[in-house]
Order: C-alpha cells, then sequence, then structure tokens
C-alpha cells in the first residue's frame, strides 16, 4: 500500500495521475468529441465513473447520464459531489435492464477487468437499438512498462484485438483508431514513467517532489499549456500507432 516505503506499491485510489492531469483532461476531451454525436436528448451510462470528471461533463451538455462503478469510494465521491446518480455495481453483471441506455462511455476500464470480455457483452445487453459504446483503453503490448503495473492494468489492446472483443459482443466497430502518438507518448515515457516508479517506492505524502507534481496536475494553467502540445498529435493521425485506443461501436 501507498505509505510503505519499504516495498513496492500500486496506487491509492483516486491519486493515480490518470484520474487528473493534462493527459487526463485530453483524454476525457476525446471521448466528449464522440459524446457530441449522439442525441441531445440522450441517456448515458458511464462506467466506471471514477471521481466523476467525464460523466459531469457530460451532464453540462444536457445528456442525462448515470454512473457506476465497483469503488465504494469512487460512487461516494461522486455523490458527494455532484448530482449524478451514481450505483455501487459490476460491468460484468450489471443492474440494469437490456436497452436502457442511448451510449455508454468508457475510460480506461476494460483493462483493469479480468473478464472484459463479459463487460463487452453486458454494454452490449444494455444499449437500445443503435445505442453506441465509446471507450478508450491503453495500446499494444509491447508498450508495457512499470506504469502498468502501477496502475494495475491486466493488458494493453491491439487494435484488432479490441475490434473483436466488440464484434463478438454482437456490436458493429465504428471506429477503432490510435491516439497519442508522438507527444502523449513521450509525456509518458519521461514523465509519468519515472514518477510512477517513484510513487511505488516512496509515501506521497512525505515527498516534496511527488506532492509538487501533483500540484502542478491541477493547476489550470500548466494543464492548458500541455494540452495544446498534445494536440499536435492530431498531425500524426494517420500513423497506427501510439498508447492509446480510442472506440466507437454501434448496437445494430
Amino acid at each position: 500500500m501507498v505509505g510503505q516505503s519499504s516495498e513496492p506499491s500500486t496506487h491509492a485510489w483516486g491519486t493515480q495521475p490518470e484520474m487528473f492531469g493534462p493527459r487526463h483532461e485530453h483524454r476525457l476531451a476525446i471521448i466528449l468529441g464522440e459524446v457530441a454525436r449522439l442525441p441531445q436528448d440522450a441517456l448515458l451510462l458511464d462506467g466506471a465513473v471514477g471521481l466523476g470528471q467525464l460523466a459531469a461533463r457530460v451532464a453540462a451538455t444536457g445528456r442525462r447520464v448515470i454512473g457506476i462503478d465497483y469503488s465504494f469510494d469512487a460512487a461516494l465521491h461522486v455523490k458527494r459531489n455532484s448530482r449524478i446518480p451514481v450505483i455501487v455495481g459490476d460491468l460484468t453483471r450489471m443492474p440494469f435492464r437490456e436497452g436502457t441506455f442511448d451510449g455508454v462511455t468508457t475510460g480506461e476500464t476494460l483493462e483493469h477487468l479480468d473478464d472484459d470480455a463479459s463487460a463487452a457483452r453486458e454494454i452490449g445487453r444494455i444499449l437500445r437499438p443503435g445505442g453506441s459504446c465509446i471507450a478508450t483503453v491503453p495500446a499494444l503490448q509491447s508498450l508495457w512498462t512499470a506504469s502498468d503495473d502501477y496502475y494495475e492494468h491486466r493488458r494493453r489492446y491491439a487494435r484488432l484485438q479490441l475490434i473483436a472483443l466488440f464484434r463478438t459482443a454482437g456490436l458493429a466497430v465504428r471506429k477503432a483508431k490510435f491516439w497519442g502518438f508522438p507527444v502523449v507518448l513521450a509525456y509518458d515515457t519521461l514523465f509519468l514513467l519515472p514518477m510512477n516508479k517513484r510513487r511505488s517506492r516512496l509515501d506521497v505524502g512525505k515527498d516534496a517532489a511527488l506532492q509538487s507534481v501533483a500540484r502542478a496536475g491541477r493547476s489550470r494553467f500548466l494543464v492548458g499549456a500541455m494540452r495544446v502540445l498534445f494536440s499536435l498529435d492530431r498531425l500524426f493521425s494517420f500513423v497506427p500507432f501510439g498508447p492509446g485506443l480510442l472506440l466507437v461501436a454501434r448496437k445494430e
């Protein structure tokens, strides 16, 4: 656990860099760009809801959104800090009727699940005909680093592997594209990886350097500046490579 510097550890809930900071904001913008294509009156499920940033921004567009998360801490955080309905639940066995939602968003979630196939089938089940799933996952097993260990990932996805996962669940894949090359990949390698190695060894609460990084990750100015840099990746969107994959799949 974090705080026990005598042995390696993984993240404490809500503290890992992918739950805030410029990379997180950049990825949320990618997902929201796809959400904007959904009907204005759509009912969406955000799973897993995490700190609730994506769900809150979806709600701000006027669309209805419900959150689900396996973590009680996550559900409690969202309940205390927003008006978004949220439940504690398992993505592989969701407590919703078939065809309940017009859309499902799930960012950086499937890679944490032992049974991602069941989660994909459940997403297909709860979508209405014509409904869409918008998902992001880490890409390419060849890019596995100590950060994946720190985040407790089960896998990184090849593009065809992700497509097959949702086709098997009965969904038609409309988009499956890499994102994050080359700028986000450089950020992951040169900044996040060394930081996560440090976080795995040290108590964040007692390490001045890690505390400074955490404050910087919440600075609007720095986050905005980094997002401008990340936007340069669009110039290389034709390259079939990157640290992340965006998938959009539709229930026909």
